[in-house]
């Protein structure tokens, strides 16, 4: 009897280990699902490079600014903007937000600030934008995750 409980114990303590590493193994796929969408769509706008005119170089992108789109990744690798049909293998949604400074929102500048002065030369606002795009997505019994990449551009 003594030996039957040690050994119940003992596969109930292998059980309880690898259903948390199956979890952790799921955080890990997604966040690397949401890492890979927003490095694309990073790319996207990269492509897109700034064009305007002389006052506004990179108005464009700045017309990017708060876009937010929903995207859907299958088991298979395979991403689309098209929810999947009712009985459809299942996808993982994630959420896409494109973020363009300036303008800035809450008086944030960024580290070094966008309007600054290089080798003696003050930078006009509007000359550089700084990107961020963040990607988040929602895990069952867990608070909403995400992830931001950003950088700057300019013309």
């Amino acid at each position: 009897m003594a030996t039957a409980a040690v050994l119940m114990v003992g596969i109930l303590g292998v059980l309880i280990v690898l259903v948390a590493a199956s979890r952790q193994n799921r955080r890990n796929n997604n966040q690397t699902q949401a890492s890979l969408i927003a490095e694309q769509e990073l790319e996207r706008i990269v492509s897109l490079r700034c064009k305007g005119n002389d006052a506004s170089p990179c108005s464009n992108i700045q017309a990017l600014d708060d876009s937010v789109r929903r995207v859907w990744w299958s088991a298979n690798g395979d991403m689309s903007e098209v929810a999947p049909a009712p009985g459809a293998t299942p996808q993982m949604e994630y959420t896409v937000a494109v973020d363009v400074d300036p303008p800035y929102e809450g008086g944030e500048q960024g580290v070094p600030s966008l309007t600054r002065t290089e080798a003696g030369i003050s930078l006009p606002a509007g000359m550089i934008v700084n990107v961020r795009v963040t990607v988040s997505w929602a895990e069952p019994s867990a608070p909403r995750r995400a992830v931001a990449l950003q950088t700057r551009m300019s013309r």
